[in-house]
């Protein structure tokens, strides 16, 4: 008995001793009440809310066959992911869409000698068309579209730019340099 009772008393002593080393004592970093305190490890750093700007808006009505509508070119200020959206009255008709730097005249966009960010091929679908591009820098960019037919159209656009972008080098969901852009007859500018 005195062997089970020395044993339960040293048993009993060492779970105390092993309650008391598991508490830290005073001489360490106490992370869990002062996480920012000396000799803790730094927070993870935060990434800012990303947040989408409406950059343009537009229509253009009464868009003959083979037709081109030249938007009014638009500025982005900062670095962000680039988002384009299309939309036309009748879903046979087949659509374009073209993103610039800069702007282009019918001749250059016909010419295959305009730089274009993204280009779509003309088709019916997907309706609405969007086109995103991710990793965009700031500067000028124009918006056209085209109709192949066999309607007249009407078609309303919007652009939007999220920021801060989350990718680090320009990329298109489709597009190129407008290999597949083939000529127009005519341009209207958007109302």
């Amino acid at each position: 008995m005195d062997a089970v009772r020395k044993a339960l008393v040293l048993a009993a002593g060492l779970a105390f001793a092993l309650t008391l080393g598991a508490c830290g004592g005073s001489s360490g970093p106490n992370c869990n009440t002062n996480p920012t305190g000396p000799g803790c490890p730094p927070p993870p750093p935060t990434t800012p809310a990303q947040v989408r700007t409406i950059l343009h808006t537009g229509s253009c009505n009464g868009l003959d066959v083979n037709f081109l509508c030249f938007f009014d070119p638009f500025t982005t200020t900062q670095k962000g992911d680039l988002d384009v959206t299309v939309d036309w009255t009748f879903p046979e008709d087949s659509i374009q869409v073209m993103v610039s730097t800069g702007s282009c005249t019918l001749e250059q966009i016909n010419g295959v000698q305009c730089n274009f960010l993204t280009t779509s091929l003309a088709a019916t679908t997907p309706k609405p068309r969007i086109l995103t591009v991710k990793g965009v820098a700031a500067g000028t960019y124009q918006l056209y579209v085209g109709n192949r037919g066999p309607k007249s159209e009407s078609i309303s656009t919007q652009v939007g730019l999220t920021t801060p972008g989350s990718a680090t080098s320009a990329t298109s969901t489709s597009g190129g340099r407008g290999d597949a852009v083939g000529p127009y007859r005519a341009a209207v500018a958007a109302r």
